[in-house]
């Protein structure tokens, strides 16, 4: 249980620490509302000429939908620079011998991070979508707690995805081209840009069963369109990718680790 205890004090003090920033963060989300009036600006035009339905959704359920994919996407931690950093500095070594595993530190501080800036997305989405289309139509508050879930999970898998990149800066000098190419993953296979029912079928049978699928839009894809049989397929891959990347990061930073006390680290 003390084991327990220490991430969750690790969480409570990230969170205490972020809620400083809880003001800045929500000025920063202006980069928000300027990306959702520009999504909305598109795909008026788009459906002005295609008619009330595409991919399955209307106007609002669109709209709504970028909205939580951008809820997601921008609720990442800095998890990929920061653990980047401890490795080239040198301070992974310090924390080889602190009474705690790395990857779930980071993860337990990180939660604050994220936590504080879901909370400050969510607000800033739910204001962009009501002023933008109104309400989501056919949306329930019942089914609000399976889309968190769902909603978190995603964002977890990201922040397993991102850790794991971050780590083979072990033996890597220069690997943000890593990073550059998983997030513009994310933002096409990943169904931020638009939802995949848009891909070409073969395209789409590929990218579904992708993890970036599950970070973004399998999440934004139940918010709109909400089912149980889909809530229990989507949470079902959801947690075999975390699970994966979880055990993927703890193998990688092992690794790592057994090669800097090789090296004299």
């Amino acid at each position: 249980m003390k084991k327990v205890n220490k991430y969750f004090y690790i969480t409570k003090i990230s969170l205490s620490n972020n809620f400083v920033y809880f003001g800045d963060f929500l000025i920063r989300n202006f980069f928000f509302l300027f990306i959702i009036y520009i999504y909305m600006m598109l795909w008026t035009n788009i459906y002005g000429s295609k008619g009330g339905n595409v991919a399955g959704l209307t106007l609002n359920q669109m709209i709504w939908y970028l909205v939580v994919t951008e809820i997601v996407t921008l609720s990442r931690s800095n998890i990929f620079m920061e653990a980047t950093q401890d490795v080239k500095n040198g301070n992974i070594a310090y924390m080889l011998n602190k009474p705690y595993n790395y990857i779930l530190y980071c993860f337990s501080n990180s939660l604050g991070e994220m936590g504080i800036k879901l909370l400050n997305n969510t607000i800033m989405g739910f204001i962009i979508g009501i002023l933008c289309v109104g309400p989501l139509k056919n949306f329930s508050l019942i089914h609000l707690p399976f889309i968190i879930i769902s909603i978190l999970i995603g964002i977890f898998i990201n922040f397993f995805i991102h850790i794991s990149l971050s780590l083979t800066s072990f033996w890597l000098e220069e690997n943000s081209a890593f990073f550059w190419i998983y997030n513009k993953l994310v933002f096409t296979l990943g169904g931020m840009l638009m939802p995949l029912e848009l891909f070409p079928k073969w395209l789409r049978s590929i990218a579904i069963n992708l993890p970036f699928a599950y970070v973004t839009y399998a999440p934004a894809k139940l918010a709109v369109n909400f089912s149980y049989s889909g809530f229990i397929y989507t949470i079902a891959f959801q947690l075999v990718y975390l699970g994966f990347f979880f055990i993927l990061s703890m193998i990688i930073f092992r690794k790592g680790a057994r090669a800097l006390n090789v090296n004299g680290g």
